[in-house]
């Protein structure tokens, strides 16, 4: 089976590679923005033609949260329109859609509690909004998906809050941290196996539907930061 990753430079891209390094009965294919633009919808479509593509893992995504307060049109075409693209074209070829989302669909009450599959999305910025989107986008389309809601992405690739922190406490005397919000920091490595053995498994067919995937264990950022120093 051939499968098409897409943000393949990013951190779960990267650490999909590791597990396809393992072996793997599957042929993969990685892409980034260089190999594949998946906001655009014709390149998407023969990408996956072309190459018989059954079934994709879609790393992609604008992930800067702040950032995408003040760059909420690209936001949405890179977190919804693209995803769009990709849910369209694998459709056409009878495939799977492995789609990665955030907690940051939720965000209204209730705060600070795990939240269910089933519990309606309630965005409050612009990142979780146009995340929510694309997951949205992926159930119009009917294409059979996996979406994996995942919290505090980690990994020793790419930006993310345990290498910014183990920068920062190693050249800053003190630091402030926040300690009313609370999560569970994961492991990218983790999900990407985790993904990894349902695809050589084949377990994805006939469990299409929306899960949340993240690491055992809660903490405020203050509590993570700790830990990291």
């Amino acid at each position: 089976m051939k499968i098409l990753v897409t943000g393949a430079n990013g951190q779960l891209g990267n650490c999909f590679r590791n597990c396809s390094e393992r072996g793997s009965k599957d042929n993969y294919i990685f892409t980034d923005v260089a190999e594949l633009d998946i906001t655009n919808a014709e390149a998407v479509k023969r990408m996956v033609k072309d190459n018989d593509i059954e079934l994709i893992i879609n790393c992609a995504a604008y992930t800067n949260v702040d950032k995408a307060e003040d760059d909420a049109e690209f936001a949405e075409t890179l977190n919804s329109d693209a995803v769009r693209n990709l849910a369209e074209a694998i459709k056409d070829n009878d495939g799977t859609l492995i789609h990665i989302s955030t907690d940051y669909v939720f965000g209204k009450e209730p705060y600070n509690v795990p939240c269910r599959e089933d519990q309606k999305g309630t965005p409050t910025g612009v990142y979780g909004m146009t995340k929510l989107h694309g997951e949205q986008a992926i159930a119009a389309s009917g294409v059979k998906s996996l979406i994996f809601r995942t919290a505090w992405l980690y990994s020793e690739y790419g930006k993310n809050f345990v290498r910014t922190m183990l920068s920062l406490t190693s050249t800053k005397p003190t630091l402030k941290v926040v300690f009313d919000q609370t999560g569970t920091p994961t492991y990218a490595q983790d999900l990407a196996d985790t993904i990894f053995d349902i695809i050589e498994n084949r377990r994805y067919k006939d469990n299409e539907g929306i899960y949340h995937y993240s690491n055992e264990g809660v903490c405020s950022w203050y509590d993570f930061t700790k830990m990291i120093a």
